[in-house]
């Protein structure tokens, strides 16, 4: 033997039953950091496609400078390209018609639709007076093709026929959802002189900038605020954001949290892994006082114990690394072909040198944390324990106060404290579980509220009055009703500063709105505070809505028109602005408000409904009336929920497996490194119903300590999450989640049971002379 070290593998064959725990902690400690960067890692790319395809591929837009000033811009070597381009009548607002339809007038350069397209437009861009590029939505409304032309109506009365040369424009997601509002595309010179030729003013050109990379972006952003101002220069906060790059708040608070779960991780396998390595070391104490009496320093212990888990490594990092990969996979393949929509382009068979790096790097250091106590526990054994075979017990200066207690109780619970720092590590480990479900249940309830496509009244085809005009009749509801493929049909009217007066004296205006039967029953779920009000309209009840800026509170008396109206019931969410909002059943607000058009119709559509439906749909759209498509929007915003509750159940459920396989560790670990002791306790009498009551003991005093702890510590961050991400935006109070405590004390339950059956099993099944000669 030429070390010490050499004793290393021989002692991983002889303990070979013994280590199997620890490296099963490794591996799960590897698996989990190197599944979850790798699932960041193929999210973040897809991320980052779709930004590029919804917003453009540019960094920075700036607006309010001369052409020669663009064109200096466009020669800096990190500049790839530079687009121009102005949009006139956004709105739709101004008298311009296309083929009859409210028309957006853009005018533009050919790299300006480049850079904000992902895929290249189909055609040409125009170059000439008479042609035109249209947006795709526009092309799909018209039937038109390249080739084709259509007829721009002008404010004076004049009509432009223009020739249709290309197809494709900006923003098409917005665009292909509308019916009643087209865009096209113009050369610059061609929009200027046709505005000029109108007597309106031009509109401010806008130059996006793409760099080689975000990173050159971001650090161009504060030479060009400086030169231009801070508001002339605006940066693409997807694309931006999704390369880690931008300065806005809401990025740099995500990027905090994925710190804050990085921190978890880290922290989670340190004390899930040094849990186990004190265990171990405890059980082999007489090895360590051995090894001293042969002439190993204390310094030589400490290499010793970081060299063997070092050695643990060698098998543990390679098997986390495969199952995390195939994790990573399973996860972006169920994004991939079983949500879809957004997630149709998520990368599925591939590696990810980032999620490998980092569950290699992350697995070693956690491991040489983990070691650190464990390494000095194992260097301060002193020689004699060669020959008692045990760690050196505490001074003890008086006999346990048992009380009334049974003595395998007092023994056990004895057992649990007695080593204060095993104690404080399985408690701690036990308490980041806890406080880690509390704090995600608050991200998965923000994650719904952000996505109102969820909202059960959520309409497949809406139809608003333009400027929110009410011209959208009762009959036009009940013809909807009659359509195949229509499943339900809503109307609700909306009254804006409407006069009002409170019994508190705080209010002077409402926006007053009617719900009808479906959207009263559909909204039930939604009340946050109070009660439903009744749906015939009687005793002049109604709803409001909750959150911070809202003075309207539950019980309060509103009169509207000369009627006293109780609010007896608060929505988290509506149809129309969450500011000073009444909601009344229809009966009651046209008694109040009499007969009124409504200004929003919803239609949801059922299983048989087709594309064709929604064109018969269409056929509603008009001047006045605004119809838009929302189901691609809807899928989406489905799908970016259920996506979220994958990651963040799955996260959740890793969290808790590992804990759960901890609290099942530990106490079996801690069982055998006591072996000698339960058999002695045999030998004197001890009976199984008592070892099993003792040992119970033990570990409900791992689960209570872990449970305040988790408890205390999960409901300050469950508090401070939920004011700061949805009392902040949404105003709903914070409450005590009774119901997630409820699982998680009934979970940690069920470990302990878990915990305490096999260390009992493996007692009880060894002979007591076995147990007492156990090294």
């Amino acid at each position: 033997m030429k070390s010490y070290l050499s004793l290393i593998p021989i002692s991983a064959k002889v303990r070979r039953r013994q280590n199997r725990m620890t490296i099963l902690c490794i591996v799960i400690a590897v698996f989990l950091v190197s599944a979850i960067f790798s699932v960041a890692d193929m999210m973040l790319r897809t991320q980052m496609n779709r930004a590029a395809g919804k917003d453009g591929s540019w960094h920075l837009q700036i607006a309010g400078i001369t052409q020669s000033q663009a064109e200096q811009l466009a020669q800096q070597p990190d500049v790839v390209c530079t687009g121009a381009g102005a949009v006139f009548n956004e709105g739709g607002e101004e008298d311009y018609r296309l083929n009859g339809k409210r028309v957006v007038l853009y005018g533009c350069d050919v790299q300006f639709l480049l850079v904000n397209r992902s895929v290249a437009f189909a055609g040409t861009f125009p170059e000439q007076d008479g042609e035109v590029l249209l947006g795709k939505g526009a092309a799909r409304i018209f039937g038109v093709a390249i080739g084709d032309s259509v007829t721009l109506k002008l404010p004076d009365g004049q009509s432009r026929t223009l020739t249709v040369t290309g197809i494709g424009g900006v923003d098409e997601s917005y665009y292909e959802m509308q019916f009643a509002l087209v865009d096209i595309y113009l050369p610059q010179e061609t929009f200027e002189s046709l505005l000029t030729g109108q007597g309106e003013a031009l509109p401010q050109t806008v130059y996006d900038l793409q760099y080689t990379s975000a990173a050159k972006a971001a650090k161009a952003l504060p030479q060009l605020q400086q030169q231009y101002g801070e508001d002339a220069v605006h940066e693409n906060l997807n694309v931006m954001g999704s390369a880690g790059q931008s300065n806005s708040t809401a990025f740099r608070t995500v990027y905090g949290m994925a710190g804050v779960l990085f921190a978890l991780v880290l922290l989670a396998g340190v004390l899930m892994i040094s849990g186990t390595m004190n265990s171990n070391v405890a059980q082999r104490t007489r090895f360590f006082g051995m090894m001293r009496c042969l002439g190993m320093s204390k310094q030589q212990v400490v290499h010793f114990v970081r060299m063997e888990a070092l050695n643990w490594c060698r098998i543990a990092v390679p098997i986390g690394l495969v199952l995390g990969s195939f994790s990573s996979w399973a996860v972006c393949g169920a994004l991939r072909y079983g949500i879809g929509g957004e997630f149709a382009t998520t990368p599925v068979f591939r590696l990810s040198m980032g999620g490998l790096c980092a569950g290699v790097v992350v697995g070693v250091v956690t491991v040489l944390l983990a070691a650190q106590a464990p390494a000095k526990r194992a260097a301060e054994v002193p020689p004699v324990a060669a020959a008692s075979g045990s760690e050196q017990a505490a001074v003890v200066h008086h006999a346990a106060n048992l009380g009334s207690g049974r003595t395998e109780t007092a023994l056990g619970i004895y057992h649990a404290t007695a080593s204060k720092k095993n104690w404080f590590l399985i408690t701690a480990s036990f308490a980041l579980s806890i406080v880690l479900a509390l704090g995600f249940i608050v991200i998965l309830q923000f994650a719904s509220l952000l996505l109102p496509s969820l909202a059960p009244w959520q309409a497949d085809v809406i139809y608003t009055g333009y400027d929110n005009e009410r011209v959208l009749p009762d009959t036009m509801a009940q013809q909807l009703r009659r359509m195949p493929g229509v499943a339900r049909v809503w109307g609700c009217t909306g009254l804006v500063h409407v006069p009002a007066s409170s019994d508190r004296n705080n209010v002077e205006q409402v926006t007053f709105c009617s719900y009808d039967d479906f959207m009263l029953e559909s909204s039930k779920s939604m009340v946050v505070k109070g009660r439903m009000a009744k749906n015939s309209g009687a005793d002049n009840e109604v709803m409001t809505m909750y959150n911070k800026t809202n003075p309207i509170r539950v019980g309060d008396t509103i009169t509207v028109n000369g009627v006293p109206l109780t609010v007896v019931g608060a929505f988290s969410q509506g149809i129309f602005p969450d500011d000073v909002t009444i909601i009344a059943p229809e009966t009651l607000f046209r008694r109040v408000a009499g007969e009124q058009n409504y200004n929003m119709i919803g239609v949801q559509l059922d299983r048989t409904a087709s594309d064709e439906t929604v064109l018969a749909l269409a056929a509603f759209s008009s001047d006045q009336i605004v119809v838009q498509d929302l189901r691609e929007s809807n899928r989406q915003d489905r799908g970016t929920y259920y996506a979220a509750r994958i990651v963040l159940y799955g996260f959740l459920a890793i969290i808790g497996g590992i804990s759960l396989l901890n609290i099942v560790n530990s106490i079996s670990m801690s069982v055998s490194a006591r072996m000698k002791q339960y058999g002695i306790l045999r030998a004197i009498g001890m009976d199984d119903a008592q070892l099993k009551r003792m040992i119970s003991a033990e570990a409900g005093t791992y689960a209570v300590s872990g449970l305040v702890v988790g408890i205390a510590l999960g409901l300050v961050l469950n508090r401070m999450l939920y004011t700061r991400l949805i009392t902040h935006y949404f105003g709903a109070a914070w409450q005590v989640p009774w119901g997630c405590l409820a699982v998680i004390v009934v979970v940690v339950l069920a470990a302990v049971v878990l915990a305490v059956y096999n260390p009992v099993r493996r007692i009880l099944m060894q002979p007591i002379t076995a147990t007492i000669s156990e090294l």
